[in-house]
């Protein structure tokens, strides 16, 4: 491990390199993302705030707690107002709290990568599971996955990183198998410290979180399982409209792997939210 930043704290050689290259990407006018999963408690969070800084401050660029979101609106109104942004999007610290709240806003959030590269900003997500992504942001737009854990279900502070090759093989394994086989596709392994306190607020952060977790359970809605999959088959339809109409040069083919549903269902959907969109007006 080696010595970084401003604030002097370790961090492991191989994956100060991949942030290195990173950080060239962003000279060339692009923009990276990172995603972190593991379970809860194993340290997404802390990883992700030592990641970030590292690259705010190799890319002399600032990061702060106002730079962690944990509502998506908010950081998608950040992200397409700003540029040049270090951001991370804490979604772990919910736990992954409701399945269909994260489907939807999966799909505002690839909305906003598909027209925001441009502006070369530096996302991190932490998610607890990266499989519950879906395969435009695991496989085709994500640079990396770190995925961190208690070695021996005890020392924690242990991440593995994969790159793109290594990703996608560990995408499609977990398609096949259902199986995550950390273990079997990976790039290199190492090790982490207590990053977070060192580098942003942590009574702010605290806080922060505190205050989106008491948000979420007020606002999340108690339905029933055929209403999930009706609202789900509406923002689908709505999401694909969008993606149409930003990009017209995508075929039934592309949506359809996109949003990971068969080819004769892009044209249901959209249907279906067509309708419901007239009958309100």
């Amino acid at each position: 491990m080696v010595v970084v930043t401003d604030k002097k704290y370790y961090m492991d050689n191989f994956l100060v390199k991949k942030l290195d290259l990173m950080a060239d990407r962003t000279e060339k006018k692009m923009d990276n993302l990172i995603l972190i999963d593991g379970d809860e408690g194993q340290g997404k969070s802390n990883l992700a705030m030592g990641v970030a800084h590292y690259f705010a401050w190799k890319a002399k660029r600032t990061f702060n707690v106002d730079n962690v979101f944990f509502d998506l609106d908010e950081l998608i109104n950040f992200a397409k107002d700003t540029k040049d942004k270090v951001i991370v999007w804490d979604e772990g610290a919910l736990g992954g709290m409701a399945a269909e709240w994260w489907k939807k806003n999966q799909i505002e959030f690839v909305k906003l990568l598909m027209i925001a590269r441009k502006k070369r900003h530096f996302i991190v997500i932490c998610i607890p599971k990266f499989f519950k992504l879906n395969e435009y942001l695991v496989v085709d737009r994500s640079i990396g996955l770190l995925h961190v854990y208690a070695r021996n279900e005890i020392e924690r502070g242990r991440f593995v990183y994969y790159g793109k090759s290594n990703k996608e093989k560990l995408f499609y394994n977990w398609r096949r198998t259902k199986q995550r086989n950390y273990k079997r596709y990976y790039d290199f392994r190492g090790s982490f410290l207590e990053y977070l306190p060192k580098v942003i607020d942590e009574a702010k952060y605290e806080a922060k979180k505190d205050d989106a977790i008491m948000n979420f359970k007020k606002e999340a809605p108690k339905i029933t399982d055929a209403a999930k999959s009706k609202m789900k088959r509406l923002w689908e339809g709505q999401a694909l409209l969008s993606f149409i109409k930003v990009f017209p040069q995508l075929t039934k083919q592309d949506l359809a792997k996109g949003f990971e549903i068969p080819p004769q269902a892009v044209s249901q959907r959209i249907e279906g939210y067509s309708k419901v969109s007239k009958a309100k007006n």
